[in-house]
């Protein structure tokens, strides 16, 4: 399948969604994106190639994963509503073992599944595809529905070890893209971007206006790309270790207000008074200290929470 290839027009799929009895929801954030070129700069966020297990959250009617399937060895879209999947499931079929392009699974479940984890479903597609392809790397494209789009990004960042997610193209509310690539010392700066930064180079590629969205959003957008840093961690490289750094910040920034002395002794209460470096850091606050400086916390306190 070429990039290349013309999808249907709009109204085609209008005409599908009305036999399905379709209405998009705010709920799920349905808004699809329309414009190809779009589709391509996700994809190019998230370093999409011939060596790479993609994974589409909130796949909606496929324009994206077209894209996807023309450039990943495998492609897994995950899509919540019942009638988006089947006509998902229609337009990707699954692929002839002597057919060009990259098989493309299609998963029905809402990705997120409580505590910043994704779905089981999920978690076995995956992990079916990292069998078959022991040395792809996987990368997130997605449109992500706007309303969870933070805990998404919270745990695909926590996935450690071979699981790792390796870069991620997504297309976020033009707010929270702002917030992602704020650094410390702002208003914007709180635990999302300082869990992302620590383990991305994070950057946004480029902005998004409403209308070329169906139906149209009341907010613009961005495409985000958070590439893995090289440079990232040792306490940070498995999943038990970015899953207590997550929750090591989470609890640094619940009062953001107050000095870090109040989250040391509620976080880990026999920490060190007398140690020069903690003494001096805890009459700071939280939002002053950026990624790196977070992590050296997180590790003169002896990884709480591992």
């Amino acid at each position: 399948m070429s990039e290349a290839d013309a999808r249907d027009p709009f109204s085609s799929y209008r005409a599908r969604l009305d036999a399905v009895g379709f209405r998009p929801s705010r709920r799920y954030g349905q808004n699809f994106l329309l414009e190809p070129a779009l589709h391509r700069a996700v994809a190019d966020a998230a370093r999409v190639d011939g060596e790479t297990i993609a994974l589409e959250l909130g796949a909606g009617l496929g324009f994206l994963t077209r894209t996807l399937a023309a450039r990943a060895a495998c492609v897994i879209a995950v899509e919540i509503d019942a009638r988006l999947a089947r006509i998902l499931r229609e337009d990707f079929p699954p692929r002839d073992p002597v057919a060009t392009g990259a098989q493309v699974e299609i998963v029905e479940c809402d990705a997120l599944a409580a505590g910043d984890r994704l779905a089981e479903p999920v978690e076995t597609a995956l992990a079916a595809a990292r069998r078959a392809r022991p040395s792809a790397r996987l990368c997130v494209a997605a449109n992500l529905p706007y309303a969870i789009a933070g805990p998404l990004l919270v745990a695909l960042a926590v996935r450690g070890g071979d699981d790792a997610v390796a870069a991620m193209g997504v297309l976020v509310q033009d707010e929270l893209a702002e917030r992602l690539a704020a650094p410390a010392c702002t208003a914007e700066y709180g635990s999302l971007p300082a869990l992302l930064q620590a383990l991305y180079h994070v950057r946004i590629e480029r902005r998004v206006g409403r209308e070329v969205f169906r139906p149209r959003p009341q907010v613009d957008s961005a495409i985000v790309a958070l590439h893995a840093r090289a440079e990232i961690a040792a306490c940070l490289r498995d999943a038990a270790g970015r899953a207590a750094f997550a929750r090591f910040v989470r609890a640094l920034f619940a009062a953001r207000r107050k000095t870090l002395r109040h989250a040391f002794d509620r976080v880990v209460p026999a920490w060190d008074a007398a140690s020069p470096g903690l003494a001096a850091l805890a009459s700071r606050r939280a939002e002053s200290l950026d990624p790196d400086a977070l992590v050296g916390l997180f590790r003169a306190l002896g990884e709480p929470g591992r």
